[in-house]
């Protein structure tokens, strides 16, 4: 009931000065990698965030967003909120020069999480609000912690999201709070074939930019000239000249879908990995063997999608067993994952010792 409360505010203050709409990406490649299920991670980026008046925005108001992305996990559906607060925009904004405007660009929000099919849904807001103690510190409190946990935590504990779904949801009755730019998008599972959308309700790598300017003065020529180049919103003229958009507030998500994920060394089986490769070092190869296998069961973990669950796995294996090989060369060969200078048997030139780890795992239900 948090997140449906507060859509439901974010959409009752929007007025006709609010476009949402999807922009083609005008560079890059286009072969973008389709949704499909178990086989790729969601990632949500504000690829850019533009606020026109700087110095009004920081001299007068506290500015205060919110991302709260909404999709399918282990069979649940869970909302996880990313919080944009004052201090966020301090760290990440760079002052254009162009009339007080301030830019953040390529943030992070949501994700890489396996997509596990299902409907995706974005609530997108900025807000802004006369400056006052009590407001900055109680956004600054909310900010402090969903920083502190982080998405991973979020994800980890649906308690904690909803307590601070709840308080921007409180915010909300404030007079004094204005709505800038705001929306509630979903993306239903594509239904093509290998993750192919087949309209624009279906779930696809895109650009989605929520723009604060009045609906009724906006023709299709001028929403239709609108493109992404380099991450950033532009307009092209007729001419074909590009021109980077900057009349109005405004902010621009890339919904990505990816078949790797790169911060995988922040997941628990690469520290027992690391801890594997020092014992080698260390020469203590029984509690090596323990912690491989630590390693493999761990690589089995719900945060990694099956193909790069198997992927990391042959290289750590490859890994594992050439350092076993070095570790054992002037000595003979391991049993059991003991030492031994008898020069017992080799297989094939490599090295001998008992749990081979595709066997292992094998067992693991690889």
């Amino acid at each position: 009931m948090a997140l449906r409360d507060l859509v439901r505010r974010v959409l009752a203050r929007q007025s006709e000065g609010i476009i949402a709409r999807p922009v083609p990406t005008l560079d890059g490649p286009t072969d973008a990698t389709p949704f499909v299920t178990d086989e790729v991670y969601l990632v949500i980026r504000v690829s850019q965030l533009w606020l026109a008046n700087e110095r009004e925005l920081w001299r007068e108001f506290l500015p205060f967003g919110a991302v709260v992305t909404e999709f399918l996990r282990d069979g649940n559906r869970v909302a996880v909120p990313y919080l944009i607060g004052a201090s966020e925009l301090s760290r990440r904004l760079q002052v254009t020069g162009e009339r007080d405007a301030v830019e953040i660009s390529n943030l992070r929000v949501a994700g890489p999480v396996p997509y596990e099919g299902d409907d995706v849904s974005l609530l997108l807001a900025l807000f802004r609000a006369k400056t006052s103690d009590t407001l900055q510190r109680s956004l600054n409190l909310i900010e402090n912690v969903s920083s502190a946990i982080g998405f991973a935590g979020l994800l980890g504990s649906a308690r904690v999201a909803t307590a601070l779904i709840d308080g921007i949801e409180s915010f909300m009755d404030s007079a004094a709070l204005e709505l800038r730019v705001g929306v509630h998008q979903s993306w239903s599972a594509p239904t093509g074939a290998g993750g192919v959308a087949r309209g624009p309700t279906e779930l696809a790598p895109t650009h989605f930019v929520i723009i604060r300017r009045p609906a009724g003065k906006t023709t299709q020529a001028e929403l239709a000239s609108l493109g992404v180049v380099g991450g950033r919103l532009c307009r092209v003229a007729a001419d074909g000249t590009i021109a980077p958009y900057t009349e109005h507030d405004f902010i621009l998500v890339r919904v990505e879908a990816t078949r790797h994920r790169d911060d995988y060394r922040q997941l628990a089986f690469f520290q027992l990995w690391q801890r594997t490769r020092q014992h080698l070092a260390d020469g203590d190869l029984g509690a090596a063997q323990v912690l491989w296998r630590q390693t493999a069961g761990a690589l089995c973990t719900d945060e990694l999608i099956r193909p790069q669950q198997e992927a990391l796995f042959e290289e750590y294996q490859r890994q594992y067993v050439a350092l076993v090989e070095r570790a054992c060369a002037p000595a003979g060969t391991v049993r059991g994952g003991e030492h031994g200078d008898d020069g017992g048997p080799e297989r094939n030139g490599a090295t001998e010792f008992e749990d081979d780890p595709e066997i292992l795992l094998r067992r693991l239900g690889r």
